[in-house]
Order: structure tokens, then sequence, then C-alpha cells
């Protein structure tokens, strides 16, 4: 319910402004309909003071780089299986030119389909807009390209019983990227949508695992690290909260507040039929420039774009 918080409010705003105005006209009950009232508009108030303190509750101003500061731009959407040498794909990320690429819902299998169909080079790595280093999860369901070496790369798989249908099966992956000599930590995530009783425990059993994995990489001196994807998690939700304040998670979002970044059958609908699902995380020593969203590139989900600022020098000191 933690998707749709934005349209409960505006519900809960319509109801509130329908009885003021039914002030207007005389009440066989006024007072029973004055007390109403009163309730709805403290308990209106209640669920909006709570859902604008979950938004700021992990967030952290915008950064201004300093001069020389190191910087990478990170893009990260969910493809729906969307072939990555769609035309207005490419034309984004032409223009957006970033360092690192995550997708969701690549269906590499599929993917694969494509480029020898078209008899094409399977992954397109060094090929624009796409970086030349290439790393696909052992599911196919997430891949990433970065501009940066990449040190060490993994895919953990997420079941939580065995047997699952391969679908619903999860997977974390998790690389060391080397920028200008840094290490810092890219863990891309695509937990399964919490629709039904049984995902939501799947999704649940994700996150315990991702936590895991986060507070291991925290336990590595000398490196940062950069949490990003579909997370089909609500920044409302409690559990987003809770996950973020034990690993002491910082997030950001395009023009400071949640916006849609999934929507449902039509983009034109984004505002009324969409939820905020996707984001990035950082840990304390990295800072965000800039946050924002793409536009509608055929998949239904608009891609997240970050640019975060390294702080302190190549060896991961504070800059004098």
């Amino acid at each position: 319910m933690s998707f749709f918080l934005r349209q409960f409010l505006a519900a809960g705003l319509a109801g509130l402004l329908g009885g003021l105005l039914g002030l207007t006209v005389p009440h066989r009950r006024p007072r029973l309909y004055k007390t109403s009232l009163v309730l709805h508009a403290l308990l209106f108030a209640v669920l909006a003071g709570s859902t604008v303190w979950r938004t700021v509750e992990h967030t952290r101003p915008l950064a201004t780089p300093q001069p020389g500061a190191t910087s990478l731009r990170v893009v990260a959407t969910n493809l729906e299986t969307l072939f990555l040498e769609n035309r207005t794909l490419t034309d984004f990320l032409t223009k957006v030119e970033a360092d690192v690429m995550v997708f969701e819902e690549t269906g590499w299998w599929l993917q694969k389909r494509h480029w020898k169909a078209l008899g094409l080079p399977v992954g397109a790595a060094g090929k624009p807009p796409f970086p030349e280093h290439l790393f696909v999860g052992s599911l196919g369901d997430i891949s990433v390209y970065s501009r940066f070496p990449i040190l060490e790369s993994k895919s953990i798989v997420v079941e939580d019983r065995p047997g699952q249908p391969r679908q619903d099966i999860r997977e974390i992956l998790v690389l060391k990227l080397d920028i200008d000599g840094r290490t810092v930590n890219l863990v891309a995530v695509h937990p399964s949508s919490p629709r039904t009783e049984v995902q939501w425990i799947r999704r649940q059993t994700y996150l315990e695992r991702l936590e895991a994995v986060l507070k291991d990489l925290q336990a590595q001196s000398g490196t940062e690290t950069i949490v990003i994807g579909d997370w089909n998690l609500s920044p409302w939700s409690v559990y987003f909260s809770d996950l973020f304040g034990r690993l002491n998670l910082h997030t950001a979002f395009a023009d400071r507040y949640p916006q849609t970044t999934r929507f449902f059958f039509d983009y034109r609908l984004h505002w009324i039929l969409g939820a905020v699902v996707d984001h990035v995380a950082i840990t304390p020593g990295l800072r965000f420039a800039d946050v924002q969203l793409g536009p509608d590139i055929g998949s239904d989900h608009l891609p997240l774009i970050a640019e975060i600022v390294l702080l302190g020098d190549k060896t991961g000191e504070p800059a004098n």
C-alpha cells in the first residue's frame, strides 16, 4: 500500500476539501459532522506529516563538486526486456553519457537472440553508447556496463526455497570498480514486486540477503558503495526506512522529492497510476551532485540518473 501513498493522500485531501465545502449546507447533526471533519483533518495531517518525514529522513542535500574532485555518472533502468539497441534507448544513452549503466529485466537470452538475428556482435560492449566493460548476472536479469575497469564481479542468486520457479529467482550483482585509482563497490538490485503474499516474502528474503552483503562490504576498509536499481520498495515503507537506518545509507530524489519511476498502462498517466520504486543509495564517503529522471524510453520504468562525487583524494583520505 505504501507504493500508492501519494494517491491515498490525494484522496484524503479531496475528501477534506469536500467536507469543508459541506459546511456551507445545513446538516441534521451538525456537531457530529464537524467532529468527523476535525478527525478527518487530524488523521490527514498525521499521514501527511509522516510522509514528509519519511521523505527527508535518509536524504542528503546535493553537494557542489570541488575542482578536481572525482565523480561518476550512473544511469539505471528496468528495461522490461526492451532491446538494448532500441533507437529510443540508445539516443537517450548517447545524450546522458553515463560512466556506468545498470539494466534490470535485461532478459539477456532474448538480447542475444536479437543481436544474432541482426548479425550484430553480442553485448555491444565498447560500441557507443555502451562502455567497454560488461558484466551480466548469472540469471541474465541484471547487466552492467562500465567505463571504469571492473576489478571483481559476482552474481549472488537469492532463493527463498529450493525448486522456486526460475522467473521468481532474483540476483544481486556486486562489482568493484577502479575509478581513477580508487575502488568503489557497485551493487545492482532487483527484488520481486510484492504483489502477492508469496512475492512479498521473496522480496523480504532478498532485502535480508542484500543487507548481509552490504554489511560485508562496509566491513572492508577504504571502499565506498553505491546501491542502485529497481528496489520494488517504496521510500515511505518502514522496510526502506529501517534498512537505510541500519546501514547508514543516504539517498536523493530528482527535484528533491519522490517522483514516479514505474508507471502503469501509459506514460501519460504516470502521475496518477505510478509508483516510486527505483532508487540509488550511497555510503557516507560519497555525495550526490545531481539526481534526475530520464524520459519515457519504451519501458514501463523511467531511467534514474545519478551524479556521484567521491570525497577526499585518490587514496580515500579527506582532502585538505
